[in-house]
């Protein structure tokens, strides 16, 4: 998932998920934490809210908005264990793990007092993988029967593998057994969508906080599309709502982590996300709170664009980004060097326990030697007939990610003689734009798993994949993720082989440069507890958290 993270993790069974983090301390007496009866607290997201439509959400504070106010046929609970949301238990699967078959609870309402029924999902559904929606997330659908014939445009969506059997009662059938499905139940995408709301609205559906509706835990409040704080109050008619503690949370963007830490010691924040130095700083404190995320900032090279088309450009420009250096000195909040496009601790080897990064790792992919480098980009530039070349950097305008820019910047214009690099920070709406209209030369992405299967991260640079920002084409790479997701789904170790090969591919041709394996770093109040984070999707869900006085 970008961050958005676009975005976004691991444990089916050869993987391994984070534990899930609740009740952390604090020494901070917080006056927004307001005494235990009234359970409102005051927290932050980085980034932009983007969208409230389940279908053409890609980012992660979108995804977070969503998490909180609907729910889809499962959650992700403490423990990163799998539990009911609107079905009414979690299913075994049929047809050699093919077919689902699920009972909807029957006390689910949408917040206009509709029930939520089989159909809202049979119409989202079908609403993502339709070609019209232009979702960027429909091809996580794609082991759904018919799902990519529909995307192609071969078939209607009326044809995809789900079927309201009642009111009640909804069956999906997949075209292969998916170990990961039912974390992809509890994904945002695959939330249901209310029809009637979606038609009233138009192209206009979940650009505001009015113009949508939810069936989640809370009602999201007070977003009119543009500004940056908005609330998430207690839903009355969620079917759980017993079961959720928190009256409101208040949630404002803070771009800057010195803004954020100013904001937590002056009481207006009970939960503060730090960088950088504001992290550094803060790492002994008892409101320090660092988790481990299967996320992984990269740079993406443009394959349509002739320099960065070269292989032995896109090498030299790796070679010269020092991983450690950048980890400890530049981000400063336990974030640690990437080992490859895969995160460490997110897979293991199903009949020798390995990680994956041990069975895939690439040397040359990974690590530093500006000798090297500097031989390779003369090479480079005698194959493009070039003494000087120009080249474009898109980040976001996040603060981490602005310092990332401009290391990345710095030791690409040091170390390589006639580089001239030009960084584009810009708000996430539009860095997203212009991440997936192909204009850069290299783009610095960071991506989160969506669920906990490593294809989160190897689809992502498969031909026609919506985040495969520079076109990266290989039959070998392709080949192999489609085998882990077809003739091998059913088989852990040939699966896993696949993927094996798929990442070596991808590090061989450094489609792309893994920088870093990121950690969220927060501040955050003694008396707030009970919020689950995830390692993958949406991070934070609020539905079990409370106050304490």
């Amino acid at each position: 998932m970008k961050f958005r993270l676009k975005l976004f993790t691991v444990a089916a069974t050869a993987l391994t998920l984070g534990s899930s983090l609740t009740g952390f301390a604090g020494a901070t007496k917080a006056a927004t934490l307001a005494a235990d009866s009234k359970q409102h607290v005051n927290v932050m997201e980085s980034s932009d809210l983007v969208t409230l439509d389940p279908s053409k959400a890609q980012d992660l504070t979108s995804f977070d908005a969503l998490t909180n106010s609907m729910e889809g046929l499962y959650r992700v609970g403490k423990n990163q264990k799998v539990v009911p949301g609107l079905a009414t238990s979690v299913v075994t699967p049929t047809n050699d793990g093919k077919t689902y078959t699920f009972t909807l609870r029957k006390d689910a309402k949408w917040s206009d007092g509709t029930p939520v029924t089989a159909k809202d999902f049979v119409y989202s559904w079908r609403r993502t993988v339709n070609p019209k929606t232009k979702a960027g997330y429909s091809y996580i659908f794609d082991n759904v029967v018919n799902a990519q014939e529909i995307m192609d445009g071969k078939k209607s969506p009326d044809t995809l593998g789900v079927k309201a059997d009642n009111d009640y009662q909804l069956t999906a059938n997949l075209t292969r057994a998916t170990p990961y499905f039912k974390y992809l139940l509890a994904f945002g995408t695959y939330f249901p969508e209310n029809e009637k709301a979606v038609k009233k609205y138009g192209s206009s559906y979940g650009t505001t906080a009015a113009k949508a509706v939810y069936n989640g835990p809370f009602q999201l409040k007070g977003w009119n599309g543009t500004n940056n704080k908005w609330t998430l109050a207690k839903s009355k008619d969620y079917w759980d709502a017993s079961n959720v503690h928190l009256n409101k949370l208040t949630v404002q963007v803070v771009k800057e982590p010195s803004t954020a830490l100013n904001l937590f010691q002056n009481h207006n924040l009970d939960d503060a996300i730090l960088s950088g130095e504001m992290a550094k700083q803060e790492a002994k404190k008892p409101t320090y709170v660092a988790n481990k995320q299967a996320q992984i900032g990269y740079l993406d090279f443009n394959f349509k664009h002739k320099v960065t088309a070269n292989a032995n450009v896109r090498k030299a420009i790796s070679l010269v980004m020092n991983r450690k250096q950048l980890t400890k000195n530049v981000l400063s909040d336990g974030s640690v060097a990437a080992e490859g496009f895969v995160p460490a601790k997110f897979a293991t080897n199903p009949q020798t326990n390995v990680d994956f990064t041990k069975d895939t790792y690439t040397k040359a992919a990974v690590t530093t030697d500006k000798t090297q480098a500097k031989q390779l980009w003369k090479q480079g530039l005698k194959q493009l007939g070039k003494k000087h070349v120009k080249l474009t950097l898109l980040t976001s305008d996040v603060d981490s990610m602005k310092k990332v820019g401009a290391y990345v910047q710095s030791a690409i214009e040091q170390e390589l003689p006639g580089a001239k690099v030009t960084v584009s920070s810009l708000p996430y709406k539009t860095y997203q734009t212009r991440m997936e209209d192909g204009s850069n030369d290299i783009v610095l992405a960071r991506w989160i798993g969506d669920y906990p299967d490593p294809a989160t991260f190897m689809q992502l640079k498969t031909p026609g994949t919506a985040y495969n920002y520079g076109q990266y084409n290989n039959k070998t790479y392709a080949d192999a993720v489609n085998k882990a997701n077809t003739t091998d789904a059913n088989d852990p170790q040939a699966r896993y082989n696949d993927f094996v090969t798929a990442e070596k591919q991808l590090m061989n041709d450094q489609a792309v440069s893994p920088l870093f394996q990121a950690s969220d770093t927060h501040l955050r109040n003694q008396n707030f507890k009970g919020v689950v984070y995830h390692q993958t999707g949406a991070p934070y869900d609020y539905k079990w958290a409370y106050v304490t006085k």
